[in-house]
C-alpha cells in the first residue's frame, strides 16, 4: 500500500511538533501527563531567574518556571508559574525568588499561608514578602562593606609603613625595646645555664623526700590509721562538749532573762528593793528577839510546861 507525499509530510509535521511539546516539557521539569495549573508573581528584580526553573515550596518541588516577562510600564518582572495539582497552595502564600544566579541555583520559593485558608484559583498572583531576603540585603550592604574593607586594609597598610620605618631607625624606641628584650631573655638564657646544677639538685632533693615520705606512710600506715580514727573521736568528743555547752548557755541565758524579768522568787527578791528591805528588817527584829531570849530566857519560858506527867 502506498502512500502519498503529502500523507508523509504531514505525519512527519504531526511527529515533530509532538516531539518538540514533549523535549519543550522535559527541559522545562514540567509533568507530561498530569494535570497542572497557572499562578503569577510579581517581583522587583529576577535576579538571573529564567524559564524552566523549579518551583520550590519548603524545599520540595512543587512547579516549574513558565515564562519571565519584564512590564514595561510597571517596570516590574512578572513570572509565569506551572504548578502540580497536587500540592495545596493556600491564600496568603508569599513568593520570592531565592539562590545565587553565579551557581545557577536561582528558583522560585513559596511560603505557605495559613493551613486553614482556601487554596489560591488558577491564574492567581502571589504577594512578595516585606522584608528583603537575605541575598538582598547582603547586596544591599556589599557597597558599605566593601567601603569598609578598604579602610581597613588602608589603616594596616599605613601601620605597617609606619612599623617597617621605626624598625629601620636605629634610635627608635621600638627598636631599642626591642634590644631591651633581647638582652633580657639572654639574661635569663644565661642565669638558666648557670642554675642548672642547682635546679637539679634541688629537684633530686624533692624527689628523695617524696620517696621518704611515702615509705614512711607505706611503713607507719596502721599507725596512722590508729592516729586518725583517735583524733575522730576526740573529735566526736568535742563536738558533743560544745553541743552540751551550747545547751547550758542556753539555760543560763533563760534564767538571766527571768531574772531580770523579775520572774519567781529570786527575780522578784533581785528586782525589788522593798522586799529586800522588809527582809532586813525581819533579820534585824529576829536577831533583837534571840539576844532578849539570850539575856532573859525566863520571860519566855515561865508559862511553858516542859513536862507533863500524866
Amino acid at each position: 500500500m502506498q502512500y502519498s507525499n503529502e500523507l508523509k509530510v504531514g505525519a512527519a509535521i504531526i511527529l515533530a511538533v509532538v516531539a518538540a511539546f514533549v523535549g519543550i516539557r522535559f527541559f522545562q521539569n514540567v509533568p507530561l501527563f498530569e494535570s497542572s495549573y497557572t499562578l503569577y508573581a510579581e517581583f522587583d528584580n529576577a535576579n538571573g531567574l529564567v524559564s524552566g526553573k523549579p518551583v520550590r515550596m519548603k524545599g520540595v518541588k512543587v512547579g516549574s518556571v513558565e515564562r519571565v516577562q519584564l512590564d514595561p510600564q510597571s517596570q516590574t518582572v512578572r513570572v509565569e508559574m506551572k504548578l502540580e495539582r497536587g500540592p495545596r497552595v493556600p491564600e496568603g502564600s508569599e513568593a520570592s525568588v531565592a539562590g545565587i544566579s553565579a551557581l545557577g541555583g536561582v528558583h522560585v520559593s513559596i511560603a505557605p499561608g495559613p493551613r486553614n485558608n482556601p487554596q489560591l484559583a488558577p491564574g492567581a498572583t502571589l504577594g512578595t514578602p516585606d522584608a528583603p531576603s537575605s541575598l538582598g540585603r547582603l547586596t544591599e550592604q556589599a557597597p558599605a562593606l566593601a567601603s569598609k574593607a578598604d579602610s581597613v586594609l588602608r589603616n594596616t597598610n599605613a601601620t605597617m609603613a609606619s612599623l617597617n620605618r621605626l624598625l629601620r631607625r636605629p634610635d627608635s624606641d621600638l627598636r631599642q625595646s626591642l634590644a631591651a628584650l633581647r638582652g633580657m631573655a639572654t639574661d635569663l638564657e644565661q642565669v638558666t645555664d648557670a642554675e642548672k646544677a642547682t635546679l637539679r639538685r634541688l629537684l633530686q632533693n624533692l624527689e628523695s623526700v617524696s620517696g621518704d615520705l611515702r615509705d614512711f606512710t607505706g611503713e607507719n600506715s596502721d599507725s596512722l590509721d590508729v592516729a586518725i580514727r583517735r583524733l575522730n573521736q576526740s573529735l566526736d568528743r568535742l563536738n558533743r562538749g560544745l553541743a552540751s555547752f551550747e545547751q547550758t548557755s542556753a539555760t543560763l541565758d533563760t534564767i538571766a532573762t527571768k531574772l531580770n524579768e523579775g520572774s519567781g522568787t529570786a527575780g522578784r527578791l533581785l528586782n525589788d528593793p522593798g522586799l529586800y528591805v522588809r527582809l532586813d528588817s525581819a533579820a534585824a527584829q529576829a536577831n533583837t528577839l534571840l539576844k532578849d531570849f539570850q539575856n532573859d530566857p525566863g520571860r519566855y519560858l515561865e508559862d511553858l510546861t516542859l513536862v507533863k506527867v500524866f
